[in-house]
């Protein structure tokens, strides 16, 4: 951890002791989430089921019909209507998509600072939903809408510390210790969170599994697709993970890829993939 002073460390103890205690208030799913998590239950839902649901949400339908237009599905007839675009794109994508972008709404804060973070956060999150969906896709290992949920959701754990920092402003004060906190604690709160929100087992465990960059095991998970495609996103930046050893990373061995090439300049095809799947999220 990182050295605090008098004050910042009797904060990161409150905080520490209201975590440890369930005291942390964890954010509330979307009602239309919910709506769609619920439907999805059946196996049976229909295109007319999630027209219905979906469509009550005007700025959701408008973004799944882009999403149908984009360079990603390369349609020849353009789509206007949000049941034609499920049509296009399929159910299951279409109701990952929905729950995922949905999550927005939470990613909003009245303090600049915060509000800033938590923009950050989001657009970070876009960037490597978009790079899993890609990689998952071309892998054809795992659904690419469960990597692409799994991607945007990666970062969820920092919503119930950045929410606790916007209304005490004495951590507001000590933004060290607020980095420090969500370093720290926004692994097990992602889980968390999308543990309570009932989500799957594996994409529940890949905010917990994905710091953890060197985890022995016989076969990859959705956390290693997230893990690469994170480490593709923050190509060009000074992020901490920009500088480790790639080459120790079981992650790439078990994807079958090659850890020297983050950028993927070594597979042109990919690199095609990567480029039109950032349009699911752009503005």
């Amino acid at each position: 951890m990182t050295s605090l002073s008098g004050s910042a460390k009797s904060i990161y103890n409150d905080i520490l002791e209201d975590i440890e205690k369930n005291r942390l208030p964890l954010p509330t799913q979307p009602r239309i989430a919910i709506a769609i998590q619920e439907l999805c239950e059946n196996p049976n839902v229909t295109i007319d089921e999630l027209n219905e649901v979906i469509g009550q949400d005007p700025a959701l339908t408008a973004r799944i019909i882009r999403i149908a237009n984009s360079p990603l599905v390369r349609g020849r007839v353009t789509i206007n209507t949000l049941k034609t675009a499920i049509s296009r794109l399929g159910s299951s994508f279409v109701a990952n998509m929905a729950i995922g972008l949905a999550m927005e709404q939470l990613f909003y804060a009245k303090n600049k600072v915060i509000e800033e973070k938590m923009r950050q956060a989001w657009q970070h999150s876009g960037e490597v939903a978009a790079a899993s969906y890609a990689i998952a896709a071309h892998l054809k290992t795992f659904a690419p809408e469960e990597a692409m949920l799994a991607g945007l959701l990666h970062e969820i754990g920092m919503l119930p510390i950045l929410t606790y920092a916007e209304h005490h402003k004495s951590l507001l004060q000590n933004l060290d210790t607020l980095e420090t906190l969500i370093h720290q604690f926004r692994a097990e709160l992602g889980e968390a969170i999308l543990t309570s929100w009932q989500f799957p087992r594996y994409i529940a465990e890949v905010p917990r599994n994905l710091p953890n960059l060197y985890r022995e095991m016989e076969k990859p998970d959705l956390a290693d697709i997230v893990l690469v495609a994170k480490i593709y996103a923050l190509r060009g930046t000074q992020h901490p993970f920009t500088q480790l050893n790639f080459a120790e990373m079981p992650a790439y061995a078990r994807l079958n890829l090659d850890p020297a090439k983050q950028d993927f300049s070594d597979n042109e095809k990919l690199q095609t993939e990567l480029a039109d799947a950032q349009h699911l999220f752009a503005a």
